[in-house]
């Protein structure tokens, strides 16, 4: 099906054993995730390629009889409309000097897990791109002066993925793990609390309204902190 728009993108630390960080210092909220939509906040790309490769057929009696595909190897490319600062530098794994207070590059990098959120053409169904383990980098700072037009430039991150940091989740049907799922909300068994429990390390939605199985109930949604 076609989708369009961004509707919001949350972010999670993780720790080394694929749980939610929620700490005052460590973790970007409260309670361990961030959704960036604060006031002029937001993301007006967020790109995924390399979900899948084409494959190398197998030759056999001059006919193709089977055809081997490599692994998943997703990558992102996020372009943000103000991120706040303290997030943005905690998701590439900068941490603050403690006698300037200026952020400094830190590896190895940390644990970033993502729920990008898009809908359909109709706006009544909700798609959600899930990925458990990201490593963030922004490459480069670009400056200009102002002139009679203002010279602004957005947050540009790429985001290499990594396998899921528990061995039980992000599983197919055959068990097999993947770095990469895809949801629906009107599909059969979908649940939203689940998915960001599996994807967020534990994570339990606030009481509210979400989708599940296709139906809308008195469950629960994300919570933001600025």
């Amino acid at each position: 099906m076609s989708k369009h728009n961004i509707v919001k993108a949350t972010f999670a630390l993780l720790d080394d054993n694929g749980d939610l960080i929620k700490d005052a210092t460590k973790s970007l909220s409260t309670d361990g995730i961030y959704v960036a939509d604060h006031n002029g906040e937001g993301f007006s790309q967020i790109n995924v390629t390399a979900i899948e490769a084409a494959g190398t057929p197998g030759w056999g009696n001059g006919q193709i009889k089977r055809t081997a595909y490599g692994k998943s190897m997703p990558t992102l490319a996020l372009t943000a409309l103000d991120l706040d600062f303290k997030i943005n530098q905690m998701l590439k794994g900068f941490t603050q000097n403690t006698n300037t207070g200026a952020w400094v590059r830190q590896l190895p990098k940390p644990h970033v897990a993502m729920i990008a959120e898009s809908q359909s053409l109709d706006g009544d169904i909700s798609i959600y791109e899930c990925f458990n383990n990201i490593e963030f980098v922004e490459e480069a700072s670009n400056n200009s002066t102002d002139t009679n037009s203002e010279a602004a430039y957005s947050t540009a991150l790429n985001g290499t993925v990594l396998t899921p940091l528990k061995s039980n989740i992000f599983l197919a049907a055959n068990g097999v793990q993947q770095p990469y799922m895809i949801a629906k909300s009107t599909d059969a068994g979908f649940d939203l609390a689940k998915l960001y429990a599996e994807v967020f390390g534990g994570y339990v939605l606030k009481p509210s309204t979400t989708t599940t199985g296709g139906t809308t109930s008195g469950t629960t949604s994300g919570t933001t902190q600025g």
